[in-house]
């Protein structure tokens, strides 16, 4: 039982470290990309956008 238990946490470890470091270059990514939209072009777009019609990420939309 004790070597299941620890083979539990270093998995449920290992993965909450990739998706951590997925999730901090996503909000890294978006967060440049705000910021290179409003100096380049001048609009203040957000990264990702639903609307009732429409799913924007980036500059790709999803209809």
């Amino acid at each position: 039982m004790k070597r299941q238990t620890k083979t539990f946490f270093r998995s449920f470890y290992l993965t909450l470290v990739i998706l951590l470091c997925i999730s901090i270059g996503w909000i890294g990514i978006t967060t440049a990309w705000e910021n290179i939209v409003q100096v380049a072009f001048g609009r203040y777009d957000k990264a990702v956008e639903i609307t009732d019609d429409t799913i924007r990420i980036l500059d790709f939309t999803i209809k």
